[in-house]
């Protein structure tokens, strides 16, 4: 019998045993989370800065409810899918796949004028009987009213949609697409480009005068823009509020922003952003905190040391950069040496700082992708080495150590990955410190190596640096580089003899998928007979964990362990006090 869609199985739900089975629960939990657990318990509520001033109270789901709305948000999206028409371009360009603050403001660059403006109080406006009433009565969805007035129970908090559930977004943008609609057809009469990003809404045009029906100005340049009447009336007809405060014009001779980039000429990060982030990180690297741009530095809690933030703005700069075409489209990045990017000096001192420096918990490097998974359950499972490198929780088991990751992009600005580039790093460890006047180094970083062919190359360059000999024969535990940089490889076999990770699996290493078993050597691969160290890892390893005889690890992880027992932090220095904002940043690194 052929599966419903999602939306067809979204219209058949109308019991909570059929939202049970839509969200993958039991009835009864379903049950008690939504009607019996207090709401006071169901969310946790915390404020953060706004940009332009003042907080914004963040209602976050916790527990069984978190998992709920995320699912049901999950179904909401794939529902969306199914209703888009592909070749139609989007209105809307928040929460949803390919679309971004970049797609939203590429409408409105090299304009003569553009008008944004906000909608006041977002996500409070999508009350109870709002959302209730959408699915009932939207032509598309048209769900029965008992299993849309489950759909509201989960999604609201106080009566209305909470900033802060993964359900929030997409029921907000279903029900504002309305309101894209008609505003789209209006611009289209005045011949002006519209588009939205949540509550962030923007006309644009290269007309010689800006159409009246949607704004007028006053005769001089200081005088504030007032909305047309009809443009306030199909707002507020679609149950709507206007932030008046915010409306904005920037014309051509002005720095013209849109979702808070720029864009007189092209898409990009505007300068004073750009100066604001590298200021902060100039400032981490020498004391180990920063203020944010604007704090008031007579208020408690103004210096800030978590990373979190800078993470964000840096991934926000390379979003954009990105894929606003400043790096052509489709260009290779190199594994030795990656094209330059803006402000790569930034992004690399950055990271090696968060990823190298400033370590919350002691870092296994490893040659690859696959050898994370070989070791992460390898730790989960030989109780031998809990709690050091790892302990079960009642959220299931917690790594004390972490892998460096090869999965995201921050490997590639680091030139990191394969013996070759790990050789590198070692060479240059001692030189990428010296960069950093903040260097609190807590934990060991420990780069794991094959006993293999690819072991001269490091060992020459290692020998040659560090005055260490390590090679095929050599059988110490670790070998320590400089500073809080270990090498570890894998148990020698002996005479001579290379050995690998995949090695330590004994037995194991051949167990079959389909009738085909891992081979490890390039030039004999026969894709009838064999399969990668990539499927090998994802397929076997990982499916059938429980399964494995670990024991050949332990030896290996040993050798880890006698690195945490060996290595020593530096005593902390009195820290030097943090810049101010907008001191200068000359003798910064």
């Amino acid at each position: 019998m052929a599966r419903l869609s999602n939306l067809a199985e979204l219209r058949a739900a109308t019991t909570l045993n059929d939202f049970a089975v839509l969200l993958d629960t039991k009835t009864r939990t379903l049950i008690h989370t939504l009607y019996r657990v207090p709401e006071a318990q169901k969310y946790q509520t915390f404020s953060i800065p706004k940009k332009s001033g003042g907080e914004r109270t963040i209602h976050a789901p916790i527990g069984k409810l978190k998992v709920y709305q995320r699912a049901l948000a999950n179904i909401l999206y794939e529902c969306d899918a199914e209703l888009q028409e592909p070749r139609r371009r989007p209105l809307s360009h928040a929460y949803r796949q390919g679309q971004s603050i970049v797609t939203n403001a590429a409408l409105h660059k090299n304009r003569r004028f553009v008008l944004n403006l906000d909608l006041e109080d977002f996500f409070p406006t999508f009350t109870f009987p709002r959302v209730r009433g959408f699915f009932i009565k939207d032509q598309t969805f048209a769900l029965n009213p008992a299993g849309a007035t489950i759909v509201a129970q989960i999604a609201c908090f106080q009566g209305a949609l909470p900033q802060g559930s993964p359900c929030s977004p997409i029921i907000s943008d279903l029900i504002a697409r309305i309101l894209d609609q008609r505003l789209a057809r209006f611009a289209k009469q005045h011949r002006v480009t519209y588009s939205r990003y949540a509550d962030d809404i923007t006309f644009s045009t290269n007309a010689k005068n800006f159409p009246a029906a949607i704004a007028t100005g006053g005769s001089n340049p200081d005088d504030p823009w007032v909305l047309g009447d009809p443009l306030v009336d199909k707002i507020e007809g679609s149950d709507f509020r206007i932030n008046h405060a915010k409306t904005r014009m920037q014309v051509e001779t002005s720095r013209q922003m849109v979702t808070g980039l720029t864009v007189n000429e092209k898409v990009n990060i505007s300068q004073t952003y750009w100066r604001g982030v590298r200021s902060m990180c100039h400032s981490l690297f020498k004391t180990g905190a920063y203020y944010k741009p604007g704090a008031d530095l007579t208020k408690p809690g103004s210096v800030v040391t978590s990373l979190r933030p800078l993470r964000g703005a840096l991934g926000h700069v390379f979003h954009v950069k990105s894929t606003s075409h400043i790096r052509p489209v489709g260009e290779p990045w190199s594994q030795r040496k990656p094209p330059m990017i803006f402000g790569q000096r930034t992004h690399e001192d950055f990271y090696f700082y968060d990823y190298f420096v400033a370590l919350e918990h002691p870092l296994l490097v490893t040659e690859g992708l696959t050898d994370p998974v070989y070791l992460r359950n390898a730790i989960r499972r030989l109780a031998k080495f809990q709690p050091r490198l790892g302990e079960h929780s009642a959220q299931g088991f917690d790594y004390n150590v972490s892998f460096f990751n090869y999965e995201n992009s921050i490997h590639k600005l680091l030139r990191m990955g394969g013996s070759d580039t790990l050789k590198t790093l070692a060479v240059s460890y001692e030189n990428r410190l010296a960069r950093y006047g903040h260097k609190p180094l807590k934990h060991p970083v420990i780069i794991l190596l094959d006993s293999d062919s690819g072991l001269s190359n490091f060992s020459s360059a290692a020998l040659n640096k560090f005055g260490k000999t390590v090679n095929l024969n050599t059988t110490d535990p670790f070998y320590h580089l400089v500073a809080n940089l270990y090498v570890v490889k894998t148990p020698e076999p002996g005479g001579g003899a290379s050995s690998c990770i995949e090695d330590l699996f004994g037995a194991d290493k051949n167990r079959p998928l389909a009738g085909k078993i891992l081979h490890l050597d390039e030039k004999t691969f026969d894709v009838s007979k064999h399969i990668s160290k990539s499927v090998f890892a994802k397929k076997v390893i990982a499916k059938e964990a429980d399964l494995i005889n670990w024991t050949g690890f332990e030896p290996f992880l040993d050798r880890v362990i006698a690195v945490l027992d060996d290595y020593t932090p530096p005593p902390p220095l009195p820290l030097p006090p943090v810049p101010a904002p907008g001191a200068s940043a000359a003798a910064a690194p």
